[in-house]
């Protein structure tokens, strides 16, 4: 997995994740979900993530970003106006510091679009900042080969959210 989809990856979970409780997250339709991103100036994404997710998968996810949340951010900041979150935060990864800014708009439980800007303080593989905008979209059910926790990378590796390190403990 190259740097660009690490980045990426936790901006996601900045965004997705770092919401001041579970009761103020959106919850998202069980089913096969499809993720583009567009970083401009690294070129062309290579494809789509592919998630299935159910209730379950959905609340272990936002659980594990949330602690993920609180050990890499010493601020994280989100506030709703009806459908859209916006968050701020700064965060560590390695050796930069990560300023981010998001705005995620939701469609119901089926869609949502997050723009983002994040800058490296120092400059995290010569990069000075990020620009990123992320489409997810409800596509239907899963489909025979997936089930709940699955993730499908654009290069046809899988896992499941239920494998990954800290996936079995429970978050406070």
């Amino acid at each position: 997995m190259n740097v660009v989809f690490k980045v990426g990856g936790l901006l996601l979970a900045i965004t997705v994740c770092g919401f001041a409780s579970a009761a103020d997250y959106p919850k998202r339709k069980a089913g096969l979900w499809e993720i583009s991103m567009d970083m401009p100036g690294h070129g062309k994404s290579p494809g789509d993530v592919r998630m299935c997710i159910d209730a379950e998968t959905d609340a272990r996810m936002f659980e594990m970003g949330t602690s993920t949340m609180k050990e890499l951010c010493s601020r994280q900041e989100v506030t709703r106006n009806g459908n859209v979150m916006t968050s701020d935060s700064i965060c560590k990864m390695g050796e930069s510091r990560m300023t981010s800014h998001a705005v995620t708009t939701f469609t119901g439980d089926y869609a949502y679009h997050i723009d983002s800007h994040t800058s490296f303080d120092p400059p995290m593989m010569g990069q000075k900042e990020s620009v990123m905008a992320q489409d997810a979209k409800w596509t239907g059910a899963c489909p025979a080969d997936m089930q709940p926790g699955d993730i499908a990378m654009p290069n046809g590796m899988k896992t499941n959210i239920k494998t990954m390190p800290g996936a079995h403990e429970k978050r406070s």
